[in-house]
């Protein structure tokens, strides 16, 4: 992943992390990381010495988040731009709980997953709605003066 994706990433986890309410440094005790290897992954990378160093981090520490985020391991693996859960990673559901068993267990738990996102989904385009409507209604009162 270039800058430019790995900013959007972070994008994305800080918008997770103001979802949950949760505070830099409790989400990082959470996931069990540093607030420095979050804060870095929140901003896409961090400089050194004048050059943009992007984040590597380990597919254990990105599993951990996941899980402290409640987001599927799979969505934040994908998202970090890795080609697919490595074995053990997704051992606990989103939840922390143990993973589910047989397939019936695990179309349950996929299915709950994805309502989830889809909730988180909604609640963003209601945000992104909300947004719009007041820049317009910004623009239209600024047109009138």
């Amino acid at each position: 992943m270039d800058k430019a994706e790995w900013q959007a990433f972070g994008e994305w986890v800080e918008s997770l992390r103001k979802r949950s309410g949760l505070q830099v440094r409790e989400l990082a005790e959470r996931a069990g990381v540093s607030a420095q290897w979050l804060q870095e992954l929140r901003h896409g990378g961090r400089a050194i010495y004048g050059t943009w160093r992007l984040p590597n981090p380990k597919d254990e520490a990105l599993a951990r988040l996941a899980r402290a985020l409640n987001v599927p391991v799979e969505e934040m693996f994908a998202r970090a731009g890795r080609d697919g859960v490595p074995p053990g990673a997704d051992e606990t559901d989103a939840s922390g709980g143990p993973a589910p068993r047989d397939d019936a267990e695990r179309a349950t738990a996929r299915l709950r997953e994805l309502e989830k996102r889809v909730a988180r989904h909604e609640q963003e385009l209601a945000e992104l709605r909300e947004l719009l409507q007041r820049r317009e209604r910004r623009a239209g009162r600024a047109d009138a003066r």
